[in-house]
């Protein structure tokens, strides 16, 4: 039964969909006609009123203007964020820099992680980190500068809640990275 009602109702529908005659009219007949699918016949006549209506495609000048403004005020509102300068570093190039910077790769996830203080690095290290990576040492800063967020994958199975990371003077960090006393004094010169 539920299959002769569905095909007769879209027989009715592919015939409602197909007259030329004056909508409302039209609609009135078939209503009449076939009042069990009322819902149906309504929801289709809505759909063909707003297929036959024009699209206004162009917008007005005023209009562009107006969504223009609304953009850069949008813009405006945002937050702006250094790019990070770590994303698009690969394991491989991680290692080149990682040696061409004479530290274990340790250093350079602890600065990856933001958990080294900027203040505390020498301006002559954080001119070669930059330019290994590939930024000006003051993007690389805007970039240091925000706290360091929390690593959900680092709070998998702890014993507490994470909690925001402490961020360690960059001496702090080569000695907890086993860097020796001779490579730590060499890093920690402010000298190229």
């Amino acid at each position: 039964m539920t299959d002769e009602r569905t095909t007769q109702l879209e027989d009715v529908l592919d015939a409602f969909a197909v007259e030329e005659t004056d909508a409302k009219a039209t609609l009135d007949r078939y209503l009449t006609a076939y009042p069990q699918f009322a819902g149906d016949l309504i929801d289709l006549s809505r759909e063909l009123l707003r297929a036959d209506q024009p699209v206004d495609t162009e917008l007005s000048p005023a209009d562009v203007a107006k969504i223009d403004a609304a953009w850069i005020k949008h813009a405006a509102a945002l937050p702006h964020h250094a790019t990070d300068p770590f994303a698009a570093l690969s394991p491989t190039r991680s290692r080149e820099i990682a040696l061409e910077l004479a530290v274990p790769r340790q250093i350079l996830t602890s600065f990856r992680e933001r958990r080294i203080q900027p203040a505390t690095v020498p301006e002559a290290f954080l001119r070669r980190l930059a330019a290994a990576l590939a930024v000006s040492v003051d993007d690389f800063l805007a970039w240091m500068i925000p706290p360091p967020a929390n690593s959900l994958a680092r709070s998998y199975r702890a014993d507490g809640q994470p909690g925001a990371a402490t961020q360690l003077a960059f001496e702090r960090v080569l000695i907890d990275a086993g860097v020796s006393e001779s490579d730590r004094a060499r890093l920690l010169a402010d000298e190229n």
